[in-house]
């Protein structure tokens, strides 16, 4: 019997991604992944969704979410599994954090108004999209404007106006790791590799380490982005701190060029950790 993928990192509609639920579950099946975690950028939705769906489909399926937090002046992910989804202060705590990323759009919309005659907050308010087309509603608005040709000429207008995710005020990684334990969860650091940037693998490691006591319980070490040196580096990490190895895709749909179950790691790979 051949060997089931895991893949425990993807997005529905309900936050980035282009896939309803049924659409990931259909597409983790033909890919080959028996084990799966729908992780929606702070939001439940999704997960909910395809907890309810899985059952008889044999395809299992993990409660999670990825959360925003904050150290060193970066937007670190944190991915949340097995969590209780009808924890109500853990909903409340994943709903404040959504509404700390949405104000980053607002923030660049209020940015604009003064440069753009035909952009207006109480005109993005009212705005709406397509979910299933991916991303998120001001990439949206700048193109129904005439602003930019795609969602992806997007990502310039935040740079132009210095509009980041570490400009809003998220919490810190042992703040998330705490509500995701508060929630019967547990924490992972999402694809440190495409976060941490440093001129040496040594540095990577110093920066990595430094968060592991924030309450971090295991590492995304493999990721499509990951290059040998850093899903190496990481694996060591887990290693020396008893933490648990994981895999994930971060498939978005055709938001981005990642599939589900495209690192090929089985659970018989992660034991091996």
């Amino acid at each position: 019997m051949e060997a089931k993928y895991v893949d425990l990192h993807i997005h529905s509609y309900y936050s980035d991604g282009t896939m309803s639920t049924a659409e990931i579950l259909d597409m983790a099946k033909k890919n080959n992944v028996g084990v799966m975690a729908i992780t929606d950028h702070d939001v439940l939705e999704g997960s909910r969704e395809l907890m309810n769906i899985c059952k008889d489909s044999g395809v299992k399926c993990i409660p999670g979410v990825e959360l925003d937090a904050l150290y060193h002046n970066l937007n670190f992910h944190i991915l949340g599994y097995g969590v209780d989804l009808e924890n109500e202060e853990f909903q409340k705590f994943v709903k404040k954090d959504r509404a700390l990323l949405d104000e980053v759009n607002t923030k660049l919309i209020e940015k604009m108004e003064s440069d753009c005659d035909d952009v207006s907050l109480e005109d993005y308010n009212k705005y709406s999209y397509e979910r299933n087309k991916g991303g998120w509603k001001a990439l949206h608005y700048l193109v129904h404007k005439g602003l930019t040709k795609n969602v992806w000429e997007g990502f310039g207008i935040y740079n132009k106006y210095g509009v980041y995710n570490s400009c809003a005020d998220f919490p810190t990684i042992e703040e998330v790791c705490a509500q995701i334990h508060k929630a019967r969860g547990k924490a992972v650091l999402a694809h440190p590799g495409k976060v941490i940037y440093k001129d040496t693998i040594e540095e990577f490691i110093e920066e990595v380490k430094g968060i592991v006591p924030f309450g971090i319980d295991g590492i995304e070490c493999y990721y499509p982005a990951h290059s040998e040196e850093i899903t190496k580096a990481c694996l060591d990490i887990c290693k020396d701190n008893g933490l648990f190895v994981t895999t994930g895709s971060d498939c978005h749909g055709e938001f981005q060029d990642t599939t589900i179950g495209q690192t090929k790691i089985t659970e018989e790979d992660l034991k091996k950790h």
